[in-house]
């Protein structure tokens, strides 16, 4: 029978909706959840606002509406300090907008854990889930499959890998993931391998940092990036194309979501490989 996923510390936030925040009402329209072991936050808001209509008449739907995307954008622009951007939205926020105080909640997959938090505690239904098409989302995903492969905590398996030392001085630039396999016959280098998630759709200009980047990288040592995206390009999305073009262009593997688990696999056997040399 094969090991339980480990429970992983996390906070979970509510998004508060206050429009009269001296009379200390408000009603809970979204969701944040962050686990610093896994570097991993997101957010869930309600599509349903009648609730809200309901609550206070003069609500300014629109606005409301575009909160889902308003903080995906903001999480991802500050996903290398995560926690001091949590508690710069605490300070903040609008007055109608509150972000509740942290509290703590173990789980397995913190993707799952904010779906049920968010039934439970916003109490409004949520027809879908938001899609995994934001670099987050992506890259959470890439992290399950890697649990999954009992890769992700390997001590071979790095995380967050700095490009300053690999590229040249300065380069701000983190990698996800990588590794080096082992040295043998078939593979006489032992080079490093690195893996990155991003969205086709939503990260143009990443794809292009990618492509610069890994260019520095391979010009001190081989090295190979494998990129993790949210699927192939859909018929007629110049951009998610336009990013899969820079992404082949620069030899750049691109692996979609849906092969996540094989990948991992592979990389499992890798890293056995290299036990077994060793």
């Amino acid at each position: 029978m094969p090991d339980e996923d480990p429970l992983k510390a996390c906070a979970y936030y509510l998004v508060r909706y206050a429009p009269h925040a001296e009379r200390e009402e408000f009603l809970n329209i979204g969701l944040l959840l962050h686990c610093p072991e896994e570097q991993f936050l997101d957010c869930l808001f309600t599509r349903d606002l009648r609730r809200v209509k309901r609550f206070h008449p003069q609500a300014d739907l629109q606005f409301l509406r575009a909160l889902q995307s308003h903080f995906e954008r903001q999480i991802q622009q500050n996903e290398d300090r995560l926690q001091n951007f949590l508690e710069e939205m605490q300070q903040s926020l609008s007055n109608f907008i509150q972000l509740a105080p942290p509290r703590p909640v173990l789980g397995a997959e913190p993707q799952t854990q904010l779906q049920q938090l968010f039934e439970r505690l916003v109490g409004t239904r949520q027809a879908d889930f938001p899609a995994a098409d934001t670099r987050m989302r992506i890259k959470q995903r890439l992290v399950e499959a890697l649990h999954r492969a009992r890769v992700f905590d390997d001590k071979r398996f790095e995380k967050r890998i700095p490009a300053e030392p690999l590229s040249h001085s300065g380069d701000p630039f983190y990698f996800d993931f990588g590794y080096r396999p082992p040295m043998g016959v078939e593979k006489p280098n032992g080079h490093l391998k690195l893996i990155h998630a991003l969205s086709l759709h939503r990260d143009y200009e990443l794809a292009s940092v990618l492509s610069l980047t890994i260019g520095y990288v391979r010009d001190k040592q081989p090295a190979e990036l494998t990129a993790i995206v949210e699927g192939w390009p859909a018929r007629g999305d110049k951009t998610a194309a336009h990013s899969f073009r820079i992404l082949k262009d620069a030899e750049i593997a691109v692996k979609p979501l849906a092969e996540t688990d094989a990948f991992a696999t592979s990389i499992r056997m890798e890293l056995a490989q290299s036990a077994a040399s060793g």
